[in-house]
Formats: C-alpha cells, sequence, structure tokens
C-alpha cells in the first residue's frame, strides 16, 4: 500500500488516501469530506501533480486507480466512454484494436489517467491538427461536493444538449468538481506517416521554416522546434544552434510528397540539413515525454511553459533567450513553448516578473511548472487571468463554497 508521503504535494501529505471503488462511492466520500470541511486533493496517474501552487489545506487524496473502465465503444460512430482512473496508454491499446486514437501524446501514457489529464488541460504535439482535448471531448460526467453525479454534454456529435458545461471541468484543476468518466470523438489512425528533421543556424530560418511547413498543401500532424541542446537529447548528432520535426500522416502516396514539399520549405529558408526520421514511434514519444524530461532532469532548473500568438514566436524565443539562453522546447506552429532556465539570475522572483512582462508584451502568458521548492513557495505560478477571475471565482463559489477542492492550487489561488 502506497503511503502518504507518496501522495505528497508541496510538501503537505494528506491524512488519509480514499481509493473508491466506483463513481458513486467516489461521490459519497466526496461529500463526506465537504461536510467535515476536510480538503480533497483529485488522484489520478501523479504525473501531474507538479502543477499548480501548493494546497492552501490537504486532508485526503481521492484516488482514481478504481475507475478504470471502458464504460462504451461504439467504434463505428467513433465514440468512446473512459472511467477517469484509465491510464493513456491503456486507452491507446483498447483504441489501436480497431484502428483508432485519442491524440493526447503527453508525458508518462503508462501513468497519466484521462482525468488527470484533462483536469489539468494538457496537450502535446498533435493538437496542432486535432485540437485541444476539449475540443473532441463530446461530454463527461463529474462527482460534485454535495454527493451528485453530474451528466453534461453528449454522446453524439451533433447533440450540443449541455455543451459548455462538460468543458468547464477540463482544466480547471479538479477544483469545480472530481471526473468521474469522460466520452470523445475518436480519429482513425493514418494509414501512413512520414517524419522529417530540419537544422538551421539561424532562428529566423527555423521560425520562417515553421510557418511555410504549417501552410503546405499537405498539412502537418506536428510542427516541433528545438534549440541545440534539446535537440542533441533526441538525435544525438544533431548539429546546428535550432531544430525542427514534422510529422505527416495520410495516405501512402501522399507521404513521398510530404517529404518533398518539407525538404523544399526547408531548403527554402536555408536549412543546413535534412533528414527522414528512421524510428518515428521512438522519436515522438521522445517529444511527448520532452516536458517531463526537461522538468525531472533539470530539477534545480526554473521550468516556465509560455504561450503567445503564432506570430510572436521568433520574438518570445528572443526574449526568452536574452540573458540566460535557457533549453527550448516548442509546439511550433500554436506557440506553445518550454524554456528550461539553469541560472535564471540571483533574484528569480524578479527575473520571472520582467519574464512575464517581456511575454505580456507580446499578448502571451507565462506558467512556471517546475521550480526549486523554496523558490516556488515564493512565486505565484500562475499568470494573471485578467478580467476572467471574476468568473472563475463565482464558478468556484458555486461548485465548491466551503472551498475543499484542490484549495489554493489553481490561478488566483483558487
Amino acid at each position: 500500500m502506497p503511503s502518504n508521503i507518496e501522495y505528497s504535494v508541496g510538501g503537505f501529505a494528506p491524512q488519509t488516501i480514499y481509493t473508491p471503488r466506483d463513481a458513486h462511492e467516489l461521490a459519497q466520500i466526496l461529500a463526506q469530506c465537504n461536510s467535515e470541511k476536510r480538503a480533497v486533493v483529485p488522484w489520478g496517474g501523479g504525473t501531474l501533480q507538479h502543477l499548480g501552487n501548493a494546497p492552501t489545506q490537504f486532508d485526503a487524496a481521492i484516488q482514481t486507480a478504481n475507475l478504470n473502465q471502458v464504460i462504451e465503444y461504439a467504434f463505428d460512430d467513433l465514440t468512446a466512454t473512459f472511467g477517469a482512473g484509465m491510464t493513456l496508454a491503456e486507452i491507446e491499446r483498447v483504441l489501436n484494436e480497431h484502428g483508432q486514437f485519442l491524440p493526447l501524446d503527453v508525458p508518462h501514457p503508462e501513468r497519466a489517467t484521462i482525468g488527470g489529464v484533462l483536469a489539468s488541460g494538457m496537450n502535446g504535439a498533435l493538437r496542432l491538427r486535432y485540437g485541444l482535448a476539449r475540443d473532441y471531448m463530446l461530454g463527461n460526467r463529474f462527482a460534485t461536493v454535495d454527493g451528485q453525479i453530474i451528466k453534461a454534454g453528449a454522446k453524439v456529435v451533433k447533440n450540443v444538449a449541455g455543451y459548455e458545461l462538460h468543458k468547464v471541468q477540463v482544466g480547471a484543476f479538479g477544483t469545480l468538481g472530481l471526473l468521474t468518466e469522460a466520452t470523445f470523438k475518436v480519429f482513425p489512425r493514418p494509414p501512413a506517416e512520414i517524419s522529417a528533421w530540419a537544422s538551421f543556424d539561424e532562428l529566423r530560418d527555423a521560425c520562417a521554416a515553421v510557418g511555410q511547413v504549417w501552410n503546405l498543401p499537405i498539412p502537418p500532424l506536428a510542427i516541433e522546434l528545438f534549440d541545440a541542446r534539446t535537440a542533441r537529447s533526441i538525435e544525438p548528432n544533431a548539429s546546428g544552434a535550432w531544430h525542427i520535426a514534422a510529422r505527416f500522416g495520410g495516405a501512402k502516396a501522399a507521404m513521398a510528397a510530404a517529404r518533398d514539399v518539407f525538404a523544399n520549405a526547408a531548403n527554402e529558408n536555408h536549412a543546413r540539413s535534412i533528414e527522414t526520421i528512421d524510428d518515428a514511434t521512438k522519436f515522438w514519444r521522445a517529444v511527448a515525454d520532452m516536458p517531463a524530461t526537461l522538468r525531472e532532469s533539470f530539477s534545480d532548473a526554473l521550468f516556465v511553459r509560455v504561450s503567445v500568438p503564432p506570430k510572436e514566436l521568433q520574438n518570445t524565443l528572443r526574449a526568452l533567450a536574452e540573458n540566460s539562453p535557457p533549453r527550448i522546447f516548442a509546439h511550433a506552429a500554436v506557440a506553445s513553448i518550454y524554456a528550461s532556465f539553469d541560472n535564471a539570475s540571483a533574484s528569480p522572483e524578479t527575473f520571472i516578473a520582467i519574464l512575464r512582462a517581456r511575454i505580456h508584451d507580446l499578448h502571451g502568458h507565462l506558467i512556471v511548472e517546475g521550480a526549486p521548492p523554496t523558490l516556488r513557495k515564493q512565486i505565484n505560478v500562475w499568470d494573471d487571468v485578467g478580467a476572467s477571475f471574476k468568473l472563475m471565482r463565482a464558478l468556484k463559489r458555486k461548485f465548491d463554497p466551503n472551498n475543499i477542492l484542490n484549495p489554493g492550487r489553481f490561478a488566483g489561488g483558487i
């Protein structure tokens, strides 16, 4: 049996760990905790618990391990419903039997649960083609603090009854309820894929190539960008200062053309080398794991995630590298950038404030995903959420009036 320490968050460990047998028992436990005003942290695989602020109170962890069933799978209709405790690896195995998949390529799929991924709002490289998880999640069920299980959304693509309520839970960090199941539109696997890599000496050329590749007649599934150090962790022989990788999927005949048009786009932007990625499965698994790899391999570094409008990709990368060049990894075409700073400055809080101000000037925001424990206690890992905070706070009061769900961990101390 796992110890309470294994469930610690931000230096806090729970007094009690609950592992309910099913969704109804989970709802009952949640209602009991609410009546006793005991603070709850929802717990799936624990792979994303590093995100957010430390809880202001932590009395009980509610583990979703037993909510790991395929509830319904209509493969002919391309819809499937999974318990919140199913891991992404389990879901992949189920869907793969019918040549289908869910485009959630996030770290540690053998442990990451679908409920945790949804609650954290995480997405990977495939968001470029398939969108965010909330876009293809058709509905869900979640337990409320009064012991109810609410059904939101629908199980068919065209039914929009309760359309928005199910999306409220995505990215809410478990502060409004505990997900017990989710229904998705799933996707057929491309019959063939090809992946390619290009290296550049200049950042402007790499960024120009990103835009050109994204606008190719054969649109890519993903476009990723790496600085030299990060690139070599995936491709040890990579040379050049900046690198992009693109993934294409479709008919086999179209893949040869995709390779050629990628090469043309890279060459037009002065690529120093272009090559096809031989072991694409291994490569894209490493890419999906990269946020965790950077955070776990450099645990004393300041690790941030920046989101800006795609047109500001180059300006943002220059701003990040201005004083202390970080390790860089980015979902390039959507300008979601991860940066790991070994030596931020003698005053990390000031460094973060200055960096945030620069990102705000580029109409983006910055979230701290990893930092040494002493620093983490001194900073707000979330950026300013602006005018939406008033609505977020109102929702929190409505769904969780006693403030027992992950208190203090979300943006604005919600």
